[in-house]
């Protein structure tokens, strides 16, 4: 890379921060001020901690779309961009994961993927304070599925952050008519979580138009900007 080719991605990078650090603070802005009007408390005191969790990894690719992209790539480059925002916001983000890998942890016991999981457990359960945002993607034999959709443990915390995205969704899609859902046994960290948790379904890799925005790191920093929104409006 050539000097000048440096200096433009260096400003490229320094653009993007910028923008991002404008848009969360108008977030801070808009919901600070929904809260005062709501007379609820302004203080990150909830949940001062998000543990961010990138679904699947390693050998556990996830969905795969039809051109091969696998959902493990998109959920965590969506978690670092969500991680980020919540850091420079004032909120502690923990990941679960930070490479393309499957977890596993001292004492756990089942196939590899249930060790996966319940490590992803044990990562969240040292801080019971904090909010646990799983990031995926969806896919289904109808390729004209698509839409943002959330999903919530039983936590009244986890709800209020699963309705505030979803929400913010329609920014982006007014279109989209999905509602958040409670989670039932089948999703296995909000079943189990003791903490308030959320698990964003980011889109459909079998929707050809939605694969192709989720490929775009545009629209993955939009995602991660809904689903910042969401959290900063309830903590």
């Amino acid at each position: 890379m050539g000097k000048k080719e440096a200096v433009k991605v260096a400003a490229g990078f320094v653009v993007t921060v910028l923008l991002l650090v404008v848009a969360i603070t108008l977030l801070q802005i808009s919901f600070g001020i929904k809260k005062e009007e709501q007379g609820l408390p302004t203080q990150a005191s909830a949940a001062p901690v998000v543990v961010i969790d990138a679904g699947h990894g390693g050998m556990d690719g996830g969905a795969v779309a039809p051109d091969g992209t696998a959902e493990k790539e998109i959920n965590l480059e969506i978690s670092e961009i969500l991680a980020c925002i919540m850091e420079v916001s004032g909120v502690k983000a923990v990941m679960t994961r930070t490479e393309d890998v499957m977890l596993d942890g001292e004492g756990l016991t089942g196939s590899a993927k249930l060790r996966d999981l319940k490590q992803r457990l044990v990562i969240a359960s040292q801080y019971p304070d904090a909010l646990l945002v799983s990031i995926h993607c969806n896919k289904f034999p109808l390729e004209s599925c698509k839409g943002l959709q959330v999903y919530y443990s039983g936590h009244t915390e986890a709800e209020k952050v699963a309705e505030t995205v979803q929400e913010s969704f329609l920014k982006i899609d007014p279109a989209n008519h999905r509602q958040i859902k409670k989670a039932d046994t089948s999703i296995y960290l909000l079943n189990r979580a003791k903490i308030p948790s959320i698990l964003v379904e980011c889109g459909f890799l079998s929707n050809k138009e939605e694969l192709a925005r989720l490929k775009t790191e545009e629209y993955r920093k939009m995602l991660a900007l809904v689903v910042a929104g969401g959290i900063l409006g309830v903590i």
